[in-house]
Protein backbone atom coordinates (compact mmCIF):
# COMPACT_ATOMS: atom_id res chain seq x y z
CA UNK A 1 0.00 0.00 0.00
CA UNK A 2 1.35 3.41 -0.98
CA UNK A 3 1.90 6.07 1.63
CA UNK A 4 -0.95 8.25 0.23
CA UNK A 5 -3.35 5.29 0.23
CA UNK A 6 -2.36 4.44 3.80
CA UNK A 7 -2.94 8.05 4.85
CA UNK A 8 -6.38 8.01 3.22
CA UNK A 9 -7.30 4.80 5.05
CA UNK A 10 -6.25 6.33 8.36
CA UNK A 11 -8.30 9.43 7.69
CA UNK A 12 -11.41 7.37 6.96
CA UNK A 13 -10.89 5.41 10.17
CA UNK A 14 -10.58 8.49 12.35
CA UNK A 15 -13.88 9.82 13.57
CA UNK A 16 -15.77 11.53 16.40
CA UNK A 17 -18.34 9.93 18.64
CA UNK A 18 -20.39 10.89 21.70
CA UNK A 19 -20.57 9.08 25.02
CA UNK A 20 -24.36 9.13 25.73
CA UNK A 21 -23.90 8.83 29.50
CA UNK A 22 -21.95 12.10 29.56
CA UNK A 23 -24.08 14.05 27.05
CA UNK A 24 -26.33 16.68 28.67
CA UNK A 25 -28.09 17.70 25.43
CA UNK A 26 -26.75 21.26 25.58
CA UNK A 27 -26.67 21.21 21.74
CA UNK A 28 -23.36 23.07 21.54
CA UNK A 29 -21.74 20.51 19.23
CA UNK A 30 -24.79 20.28 16.96
CA UNK A 31 -24.96 24.05 16.55
CA UNK A 32 -21.25 24.62 15.97
CA UNK A 33 -20.47 21.48 13.94
CA UNK A 34 -23.67 20.42 12.11
CA UNK A 35 -21.68 18.46 9.53
CA UNK A 36 -20.57 16.08 12.28
CA UNK A 37 -23.26 15.95 14.98
CA UNK A 38 -27.06 15.84 15.23
CA UNK A 39 -29.53 15.72 18.12
CA UNK A 40 -31.29 12.35 18.30
CA UNK A 41 -34.81 11.53 19.43
CA UNK A 42 -33.32 10.35 22.72
CA UNK A 43 -32.31 13.98 23.38
CA UNK A 44 -28.64 13.05 23.10
CA UNK A 45 -26.07 14.29 20.60
CA UNK A 46 -24.81 11.73 18.05
CA UNK A 47 -22.08 11.79 15.45
CA UNK A 48 -23.22 11.21 11.89
CA UNK A 49 -22.36 7.79 10.52
CA UNK A 50 -20.34 9.40 7.75
CA UNK A 51 -18.56 12.65 8.48
CA UNK A 52 -15.41 14.40 7.36
CA UNK A 53 -13.38 14.99 10.53
CA UNK A 54 -10.85 17.10 8.61
CA UNK A 55 -13.28 20.03 8.21
CA UNK A 56 -12.44 21.28 11.70
CA UNK A 57 -9.52 21.09 14.04
CA UNK A 58 -10.23 17.98 16.12
CA UNK A 59 -9.10 19.67 19.32
CA UNK A 60 -11.59 22.50 18.77
CA UNK A 61 -14.42 20.00 18.28
CA UNK A 62 -13.59 17.97 21.39
CA UNK A 63 -13.14 21.07 23.54
CA UNK A 64 -16.59 22.47 22.73
CA UNK A 65 -18.26 19.88 24.99
CA UNK A 66 -18.58 21.02 28.62
CA UNK A 67 -18.80 17.44 29.94
CA UNK A 68 -16.05 15.83 27.80
CA UNK A 69 -18.64 13.64 26.08
CA UNK A 70 -17.04 14.02 22.62
CA UNK A 71 -14.25 11.60 21.83
CA UNK A 72 -11.92 11.34 18.84
CA UNK A 73 -10.23 8.18 17.61
CA UNK A 74 -7.10 9.90 16.36
CA UNK A 75 -4.40 11.99 17.98
CA UNK A 76 -5.60 15.41 19.04
CA UNK A 77 -3.59 18.27 17.54
CA UNK A 78 -2.84 21.54 19.35
CA UNK A 79 -5.63 24.11 19.35
CA UNK A 80 -5.58 25.79 15.96
CA UNK A 81 -6.66 29.29 16.76
CA UNK A 82 -3.50 30.87 18.12
CA UNK A 83 -1.56 29.73 15.08
CA UNK A 84 -3.94 31.78 12.91
CA UNK A 85 -3.48 34.96 14.91
CA UNK A 86 -0.83 37.57 14.29
CA UNK A 87 1.37 38.98 16.99
CA UNK A 88 0.78 42.58 17.98
CA UNK A 89 3.93 44.70 17.69
CA UNK A 90 5.19 45.81 21.08
CA UNK A 91 2.93 43.44 23.01
CA UNK A 92 5.76 42.66 25.43
CA UNK A 93 5.55 46.15 26.95
CA UNK A 94 1.84 45.82 27.68
CA UNK A 95 2.33 42.33 29.06
CA UNK A 96 5.10 43.57 31.33
CA UNK A 97 2.64 45.94 33.03
CA UNK A 98 0.49 42.99 34.09
CA UNK A 99 3.16 40.52 35.10
CA UNK A 100 3.04 40.03 38.83
CA UNK A 101 -0.29 41.91 39.24
CA UNK A 102 -2.51 40.12 41.75
CA UNK A 103 -5.34 38.23 40.09
CA UNK A 104 -8.94 39.41 40.48
CA UNK A 105 -10.32 36.86 42.93
CA UNK A 106 -13.95 37.47 42.00
CA UNK A 107 -13.28 36.82 38.33
CA UNK A 108 -11.23 33.75 39.24
CA UNK A 109 -14.12 32.36 41.28
CA UNK A 110 -16.47 33.00 38.36
CA UNK A 111 -14.30 30.91 36.05
CA UNK A 112 -14.87 28.01 38.45
CA UNK A 113 -18.59 28.70 38.87
CA UNK A 114 -18.25 29.74 42.50
CA UNK A 115 -19.80 33.22 42.36
CA UNK A 116 -23.49 32.61 43.06
CA UNK A 117 -26.20 33.43 45.58
CA UNK A 118 -29.32 31.56 46.70
CA UNK A 119 -32.34 33.38 48.11
CA UNK A 120 -35.65 31.90 49.21
CA UNK A 121 -38.97 33.46 48.29
CA UNK A 122 -42.56 32.33 48.57
CA UNK A 123 -42.79 29.08 46.63
CA UNK A 124 -39.41 29.18 44.95
CA UNK A 125 -35.66 29.57 45.34
CA UNK A 126 -33.77 32.10 43.22
CA UNK A 127 -30.20 31.15 42.27
CA UNK A 128 -28.11 33.83 40.58
CA UNK A 129 -24.75 32.95 38.99
CA UNK A 130 -22.29 35.55 37.81
CA UNK A 131 -20.16 34.23 34.96
CA UNK A 132 -16.75 35.68 33.99
CA UNK A 133 -16.81 39.13 32.40
CA UNK A 134 -13.07 39.60 31.79
CA UNK A 135 -10.41 37.51 30.11
CA UNK A 136 -7.58 36.97 32.60
CA UNK A 137 -4.25 38.68 31.94
CA UNK A 138 -2.50 35.66 30.48
CA UNK A 139 0.47 36.33 28.24
CA UNK A 140 -1.12 35.34 24.92
CA UNK A 141 -4.01 37.74 25.42
CA UNK A 142 -1.51 40.55 24.94
CA UNK A 143 0.60 38.71 22.38
CA UNK A 144 -2.33 38.39 19.98
CA UNK A 145 -4.17 41.58 20.90
CA UNK A 146 -7.32 39.90 22.21
CA UNK A 147 -9.97 41.89 24.06
CA UNK A 148 -10.16 41.95 27.84
CA UNK A 149 -13.96 41.61 27.62
CA UNK A 150 -15.01 37.99 27.96
CA UNK A 151 -17.30 36.80 25.13
CA UNK A 152 -20.60 35.18 26.08
CA UNK A 153 -20.10 31.83 27.81
CA UNK A 154 -21.96 28.65 26.97
CA UNK A 155 -24.41 27.67 29.69
CA UNK A 156 -26.61 24.68 30.54
CA UNK A 157 -28.58 23.73 33.65
CA UNK A 158 -30.03 20.42 34.80
CA UNK A 159 -32.11 19.47 37.84
CA UNK A 160 -31.09 16.10 39.29
CA UNK A 161 -33.70 15.50 41.98
CA UNK A 162 -33.24 18.39 44.40
CA UNK A 163 -29.78 19.25 43.07
CA UNK A 164 -29.14 22.00 40.53
CA UNK A 165 -26.24 21.24 38.18
CA UNK A 166 -24.79 24.21 36.26
CA UNK A 167 -22.39 23.79 33.34
CA UNK A 168 -20.42 26.70 31.89
CA UNK A 169 -17.81 26.77 29.15
CA UNK A 170 -15.80 29.17 27.00
CA UNK A 171 -17.46 29.25 23.57
CA UNK A 172 -15.26 31.68 21.67
CA UNK A 173 -12.54 29.60 19.93
CA UNK A 174 -9.87 32.29 20.22
CA UNK A 175 -10.40 32.76 23.95
CA UNK A 176 -10.72 29.00 24.42
CA UNK A 177 -7.22 28.67 22.98
CA UNK A 178 -6.00 30.74 25.95
CA UNK A 179 -7.54 28.44 28.55
CA UNK A 180 -5.26 26.20 30.57
CA UNK A 181 -2.37 28.62 29.95
CA UNK A 182 -2.89 29.69 33.55
CA UNK A 183 -3.55 27.56 36.62
CA UNK A 184 -6.80 29.45 37.19
CA UNK A 185 -8.24 29.64 33.67
CA UNK A 186 -10.18 26.42 32.99
CA UNK A 187 -12.08 26.05 29.74
CA UNK A 188 -15.21 24.87 31.54
CA UNK A 189 -16.74 24.27 34.94
CA UNK A 190 -19.46 22.19 36.57
CA UNK A 191 -21.00 23.18 39.92
CA UNK A 192 -23.87 21.79 41.98
CA UNK A 193 -26.27 23.41 44.42
CA UNK A 194 -28.19 21.05 46.70
CA UNK A 195 -31.55 22.01 48.17
CA UNK A 196 -33.11 20.51 51.29
CA UNK A 197 -36.65 21.03 49.99
CA UNK A 198 -38.47 19.06 47.30
CA UNK A 199 -38.47 20.81 43.95
CA UNK A 200 -41.06 21.06 41.19
CA UNK A 201 -39.16 22.15 38.10
CA UNK A 202 -37.15 25.22 37.22
CA UNK A 203 -36.81 28.03 34.68
CA UNK A 204 -33.72 30.01 33.75
CA UNK A 205 -32.36 32.99 31.87
CA UNK A 206 -28.75 33.65 30.89
CA UNK A 207 -28.44 37.27 29.84
CA UNK A 208 -25.95 39.36 27.90
CA UNK A 209 -24.29 40.51 31.13
CA UNK A 210 -23.08 36.95 31.78
CA UNK A 211 -25.68 36.57 34.54
CA UNK A 212 -27.56 33.31 34.95
CA UNK A 213 -30.80 33.46 36.92
CA UNK A 214 -32.42 30.15 37.85
CA UNK A 215 -35.77 29.92 39.62
CA UNK A 216 -36.30 26.55 41.32
CA UNK A 217 -39.90 25.96 42.40
CA UNK A 218 -40.55 24.48 45.83
CA UNK A 219 -44.34 24.39 45.56
CA UNK A 220 -46.35 22.58 42.87
CA UNK A 221 -48.31 24.60 40.31
CA UNK A 222 -46.22 27.78 40.47
CA UNK A 223 -44.12 27.02 37.39
CA UNK A 224 -47.22 26.89 35.18
CA UNK A 225 -48.15 30.48 36.07
CA UNK A 226 -44.63 31.89 36.37
CA UNK A 227 -43.88 35.31 34.87
CA UNK A 228 -40.55 37.08 34.58
CA UNK A 229 -40.35 40.78 35.26
CA UNK A 230 -39.48 41.69 31.69
CA UNK A 231 -38.93 40.59 28.14
CA UNK A 232 -35.62 38.90 27.34
CA UNK A 233 -33.18 38.86 24.42
CA UNK A 234 -31.91 35.37 23.71
CA UNK A 235 -28.68 34.11 22.14
CA UNK A 236 -30.31 34.39 18.71
CA UNK A 237 -29.52 38.11 18.89
CA UNK A 238 -27.29 39.39 16.08
CA UNK A 239 -26.87 42.91 17.52
CA UNK A 240 -28.73 44.50 14.60
CA UNK A 241 -29.88 47.39 16.92
CA UNK A 242 -33.53 47.44 15.77
CA UNK A 243 -34.92 46.61 19.21
CA UNK A 244 -32.89 49.39 20.81
CA UNK A 245 -34.25 51.94 18.36
CA UNK A 246 -37.92 51.07 18.83
CA UNK A 247 -37.96 50.58 22.62
CA UNK A 248 -40.17 53.34 24.08
CA UNK A 249 -38.52 53.35 27.52
CA UNK A 250 -34.84 53.06 26.50
CA UNK A 251 -34.66 49.72 28.32
CA UNK A 252 -32.39 48.08 25.73
CA UNK A 253 -28.63 48.49 25.45
CA UNK A 254 -26.21 46.81 23.12
CA UNK A 255 -22.96 44.96 22.73
CA UNK A 256 -22.12 41.50 21.45
CA UNK A 257 -25.68 40.67 22.43
CA UNK A 258 -28.36 43.16 23.49
CA UNK A 259 -29.82 43.36 26.98
CA UNK A 260 -33.19 44.45 28.41
CA UNK A 261 -33.14 46.22 31.76
CA UNK A 262 -35.97 44.65 33.80
CA UNK A 263 -36.33 47.89 35.78
CA UNK A 264 -37.20 49.81 32.60
CA UNK A 265 -39.08 47.19 30.55
CA UNK A 266 -42.88 47.56 30.51
CA UNK A 267 -43.54 44.34 28.56
CA UNK A 268 -45.03 46.10 25.55
CA UNK A 269 -43.43 43.61 23.12
CA UNK A 270 -42.55 46.24 20.54
CA UNK A 271 -38.93 45.00 20.55
CA UNK A 272 -40.08 41.49 19.68
CA UNK A 273 -42.46 42.40 16.89
CA UNK A 274 -39.69 44.34 15.14
CA UNK A 275 -36.92 41.76 15.77
CA UNK A 276 -36.27 40.08 12.38
CA UNK A 277 -34.53 37.10 14.02
CA UNK A 278 -37.26 36.07 16.51
CA UNK A 279 -34.70 36.49 19.30
CA UNK A 280 -36.93 37.95 22.02
CA UNK A 281 -39.16 36.20 24.56
CA UNK A 282 -41.85 37.85 26.65
CA UNK A 283 -42.34 37.66 30.41
CA UNK A 284 -44.16 34.34 29.95
CA UNK A 285 -40.99 33.02 28.23
CA UNK A 286 -42.77 32.69 24.87
CA UNK A 287 -41.08 34.02 21.73
CA UNK A 288 -42.71 37.21 20.50
CA UNK A 289 -43.99 36.87 16.96
CA UNK A 290 -42.17 39.07 14.44
CA UNK A 291 -44.36 41.27 12.26
CA UNK A 292 -43.17 42.61 8.93
CA UNK A 293 -42.56 46.38 9.21
CA UNK A 294 -45.24 47.24 6.66
CA UNK A 295 -47.77 45.12 8.57
CA UNK A 296 -47.10 46.53 12.04
CA UNK A 297 -50.42 48.08 13.18
CA UNK A 298 -50.39 51.77 13.99
CA UNK A 299 -52.25 53.71 16.65
CA UNK A 300 -55.88 54.54 15.82
CA UNK A 301 -57.76 57.50 17.33
CA UNK A 302 -61.51 57.24 17.87
CA UNK A 303 -62.42 60.85 17.22
CA UNK A 304 -65.81 60.64 18.93
CA UNK A 305 -64.09 59.64 22.22
CA UNK A 306 -61.04 61.92 22.12
CA UNK A 307 -61.31 64.91 24.49
CA UNK A 308 -58.04 66.59 23.50
CA UNK A 309 -56.33 66.03 26.85
CA UNK A 310 -52.91 65.59 25.13
CA UNK A 311 -51.79 62.79 27.48
CA UNK A 312 -51.00 60.59 24.48
CA UNK A 313 -48.95 63.32 22.82
CA UNK A 314 -46.94 63.93 25.97
CA UNK A 315 -46.17 60.25 26.59
CA UNK A 316 -45.19 59.27 23.02
CA UNK A 317 -41.38 59.02 22.81
CA UNK A 318 -41.40 58.96 19.01
CA UNK A 319 -43.42 62.13 18.29
CA UNK A 320 -46.00 60.00 16.52
CA UNK A 321 -48.97 62.01 17.81
CA UNK A 322 -49.95 65.64 17.47
CA UNK A 323 -52.99 67.76 18.28
CA UNK A 324 -55.13 69.07 15.44
CA UNK A 325 -58.06 71.51 15.37
CA UNK A 326 -61.46 70.05 14.62
CA UNK A 327 -63.71 71.39 11.90
CA UNK A 328 -65.46 73.59 14.48
CA UNK A 329 -62.25 75.57 14.84
CA UNK A 330 -62.32 75.27 18.62
CA UNK A 331 -61.87 71.70 19.88
CA UNK A 332 -58.77 69.64 19.25
CA UNK A 333 -58.19 65.91 18.85
CA UNK A 334 -55.11 63.70 18.61
CA UNK A 335 -53.86 62.70 15.17
CA UNK A 336 -51.42 59.86 14.43
CA UNK A 337 -48.30 60.32 12.30
CA UNK A 338 -48.09 56.71 11.13
CA UNK A 339 -44.53 57.01 9.87
CA UNK A 340 -43.27 57.60 13.41
CA UNK A 341 -45.53 55.12 15.25
CA UNK A 342 -43.80 51.93 16.46
CA UNK A 343 -46.88 50.25 17.96
CA UNK A 344 -45.52 50.47 21.50
CA UNK A 345 -48.98 51.02 23.09
CA UNK A 346 -47.91 53.74 25.55
CA UNK A 347 -50.58 56.10 24.21
CA UNK A 348 -53.21 53.41 24.58
CA UNK A 349 -52.25 52.87 28.22
CA UNK A 350 -52.52 56.52 29.29
CA UNK A 351 -55.77 57.34 27.52
CA UNK A 352 -58.48 57.37 30.20
CA UNK A 353 -61.22 57.68 27.57
CA UNK A 354 -60.24 54.58 25.54
CA UNK A 355 -60.00 56.91 22.57
CA UNK A 356 -56.83 55.39 21.15
CA UNK A 357 -55.85 51.79 20.49
CA UNK A 358 -53.29 49.67 18.69
CA UNK A 359 -54.86 46.43 17.40
CA UNK A 360 -52.09 43.84 17.64
CA UNK A 361 -51.94 40.38 19.23
CA UNK A 362 -49.18 41.33 21.70
CA UNK A 363 -51.68 42.92 24.05
CA UNK A 364 -51.00 41.53 27.50
CA UNK A 365 -53.36 42.36 30.34
CA UNK A 366 -50.55 43.46 32.64
CA UNK A 367 -48.90 45.98 30.29
CA UNK A 368 -50.90 48.78 31.90
CA UNK A 369 -49.74 47.82 35.38
CA UNK A 370 -46.12 47.56 34.20
CA UNK A 371 -46.32 51.00 32.65
CA UNK A 372 -47.89 52.53 35.76
CA UNK A 373 -45.11 51.03 37.88
CA UNK A 374 -42.59 52.46 35.42
CA UNK A 375 -44.07 55.95 35.83
CA UNK A 376 -44.37 55.55 39.58
CA UNK A 377 -40.64 54.84 39.82
CA UNK A 378 -39.94 58.32 38.46
CA UNK A 379 -39.17 57.64 34.78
Amino acid sequence: MTESALQETVQKAERFWVEPELCIACDACCQDFPEIFYMGQDQKAHSKEKHDWTIYNARTVVDICPTSAILFSGELPPAEDLSKLEEVPGWELEWAKWRGVEEDRIERDRRYGRDYTVTEEDGFLRVVYNFPTRVPAVRDRFKYGLSETMPIYGCHTVMDGSTLVVYGWVKDPKIRALTHTSKSFPGQFVTTVEFEKSTFGHVERFDAHQRLEVVVFTKPGIKETWQWRSHFITEKCTACTICERVCPTNAITGGERFYIDPNLCINCSVCGIYCPFDAITNHHQDFVQHIKPKEVPKAMVHEELCTGCEFCVDVCPFEALEMQLCDDGFNRIAVVKEKNCTSCKLCEQVCIKDAIEIPRVQNFIDIGMSFMNYLHDGH
